[in-house]
């Protein structure tokens, strides 16, 4: 009885695997651990995969880690000023599905002023994860690189703005379906047109912005903003007082789908009906949009292809550091609803 108990507790290890297959020590290795090796057929590496499976084996991550010289870990950076929102969370759970896919583990780092360099310092630690996938917080980790360089970890930069320079990247263009939500506000007779963000200081470059002044100065039209914070039960407060001092607008552009919903709330709150009273466009494209009583227009974002992308880049580069670098530049979309005029669901 002591024996097959032992038998059965026993570890499963990669020789065991090889010789049930009649193949080598080394094959195997390659197979589990190297996802796009050209020496392992793909025919090979799904018989591997199948038995390693029906024999139970289970990766030992700190022995794989010293021949390898990797952790099998990646550490996505996301700006920690608008991680509360859907739209980060969305990306959280994506790039960590792609990640799994390529068979890594996902540390997510969130990337501040107060914690910045100390949470550099945790994920360029080469030991400590294989890459980065930094999304959307350019600016505090170009700072940060202007001290010590661009580290040996590899980077994959993703979002649309505030993207790295010199390094692979993903990214995803604003600026038409930005123009296309404006113009659609503006062609339906919407004349004062408020632009809500949580990032009024730090607008520059932004396509949103951007798109916004471009259109209405074409139409002759007055800009007007409101400054809100990033979290929805205070921009509903502030929406709410907005209207009360400025009066009701023909229609709300929002920075993003979180300040929509709460702008929304907001006017539900106060007897504004939507969109007959006030139009709403948002954008990101998250699934709450579609929703709400009157589903909301948005600039909808292909996350799930810039996700993908952004872990193909990453392991690419992991594998092999000199390849040239890596771009994608993918298209948001204008999805138009009932909350700026368009058909009811």
């Amino acid at each position: 009885m002591k024996a097959i108990n032992e038998d059965k507790s026993r570890r499963v290890r990669l020789k065991d695997i090889a010789a049930k297959l009649d193949i080598s020590h080394a094959t195997v290795s390659r197979a589990l651990n190297r996802t796009d090796d050209p020496l392992i057929s793909e025919a090979t590496r799904l018989r591997v995969l199948k038995t390693a499976e029906e024999m139970g084996y289970r990766p030992n991550h700190a022995a794989r880690s010293l021949a390898t010289g990797r952790t099998g870990l990646i550490s996505l950076w996301l700006w920690s000023e608008g991680v509360q929102n859907a739209y980060h969370a969305r990306v959280s759970r994506l790039m960590h599905a792609e990640a799994l896919r390529h068979k890594y583990q996902l540390l997510v780092d969130l990337v501040g002023r107060p914690t910045m360099e100390m949470a550099a310092r945790h994920t360029f630690d080469p030991w400590h994860v294989d890459g980065v996938i930094v999304h959307e917080a350019g600016p505090a980790i170009e700072a940060h690189m202007g001290g010590i360089g661009i580290p040996s970890v590899p980077l994959v930069s993703t979002g649309s703005y505030h993207l790295l320079r010199g390094v692979d990247r993903v990214q995803i263009d604003l600026s038409e379906g930005a123009q296309q939500a404006v113009e659609h506000l503006a062609e339906s007779g919407r004349r004062r047109i408020v632009y809500i963000t949580d990032q009024l200081e730090s607008r520059g470059q932004d396509p949103r912005y951007l798109a916004y002044t471009k259109v209405l100065a074409e139409a002759g039209l007055e800009t007007r903003f409101v400054d809100v914070s990033s979290e929805r039960r205070q921009i509903r407060t502030q929406v709410a007082e907005y209207i009360e001092t400025q009066g009701t607008p023909d229609a709300f552009y929002c920075h993003n789908d979180d300040i929509a919903i709460a702008a929304y709330r907001a006017m539900r709150d106060l007897g504004v009906q939507i969109p007959d009273d006030v139009a709403i466009v948002g954008c990101d494209g998250i699934e709450d949009t579609e929703y709400l009583d009157v589903p909301l227009t948005t600039i909808a974002l292909p996350l799930e292809e810039m996700c993908s992308l952004a872990c193909e880049f990453l392991q690419r580069r992991i594998e092999n550091p000199s390849h040239p670098i890596q771009e994608a530049v993918l298209k948001a979309r204008l999805i138009v609803r009932q909350s700026s005029g368009g058909p009811a669901a």
